[in-house]
């Protein structure tokens, strides 16, 4: 009966643990840094296009996928809203769930080159 109530008590504390690291790994999220530079994209060209396909392919293909569907989790980019490009920014640079960040990986001018391809989903725009 006691190794029962001791195992009980063990169970709780583990959950307990548990949903206090879910909880600060969710409110990690809200606290996140804002993202810098990058804020002013760069015209949609179809160079810039071009550039953000070929750093896709590099870096994001993996995940993301050949036509920016996702899978295994990671965030379908056909459907990412066109008027959240900071959003866009933030979420690359700081990482976001299974997404590591790429600060300091990305230069600015590759982020709104990458911008400049998912904005025009994958040049079809």
């Amino acid at each position: 009966m006691t190794i029962h109530r001791t195992a009980l008590s063990v169970s709780r504390l583990f959950v307990l643990a548990v949903s206090s690291l879910l909880i600060s790994v969710a409110h990690a999220e809200d606290d996140a840094p804002a993202a810098p530079a990058a804020d002013k994209p760069v015209s949609i060209t179809p160079e810039s296009i071009e550039k953000g396909r070929s750093l896709y392919r590099r870096l994001c293909l993996r995940c993301h996928g050949p036509e920016m569907v996702g899978g295994n989790n990671a965030f379908d980019l056909r459907t990412f809203p066109l008027d959240q490009h900071d959003r866009f920014i933030n979420s690359v640079t700081n990482g976001k769930r299974a997404m590591p960040p790429w600060k300091g990986i990305i230069s600015d001018e590759e982020m709104a080159h990458l911008w400049s391809y998912v904005g025009s989903r994958g040049g079809k725009l």
